[in-house]
């Protein structure tokens, strides 16, 4: 995954790591959490700046069926085969993960797949990866999902309609 400045189309970094096969397949999926994450710089090497910091994150899903959570913003230098932004991986899914979108406030997400024309829907939270629910045999593909504002319901778009 890339991260770019739309203004000027600059490339800025890869998230992901860029070492072949590391991602086991294609990218499907994206979404930002709409809250910042607070973390606290642990390295005390000279210059090092130790004030707290808030940083985007991306939850990027694809043909492995592994919910991954990664840091937008790259905070040591990159060394050729890390995946140092990667903050979390969470229980793979059955199938490819079509879709994903972070809870309103942020302290869960969910994802679809679909495998064989069946799809299922599950709902994390992000802080700690425990499955909050799981929408198993939903008919057809699961293409797209959106939050109510309130975060009260979620919506699951699929291949039946």
């Amino acid at each position: 995954m890339k991260l770019t400045e739309v203004a000027t189309q600059r490339f800025i970094d890869n998230i992901t790591s860029i070492t072949p096969g590391a991602l086991k397949g294609g990218l499907q999926t994206v979404a930002r959490n709409p809250q910042k994450t607070e973390m606290k710089v642990k390295s005390t090497a000279v210059g090092t700046d130790m004030t707290e910091k808030f940083y985007d994150e991306l939850l990027i899903g694809g043909s492995d069926g592994v919910p991954r959570l990664y840091k937008m913003h790259r905070t040591q230098k990159r060394v050729i085969g890390d995946d140092f932004n990667k903050l979390r991986e969470f229980p793979a899914m059955t199938g490819r993960i079509n879709a994903a979108v972070f809870h309103p406030d942020g302290s869960k997400f969910a994802v679809g797949s679909s495998l064989d024309q069946k799809g299922e829907v599950r709902v994390y939270q992000t802080a700690d990866a425990k499955v909050v629910t799981k929408l198993e045999s939903q008919p057809g593909a699961v293409y797209s999902l959106a939050w109510r504002p309130d975060g009260a319901q979620i919506a699951v778009g699929s291949f039946d309609g």
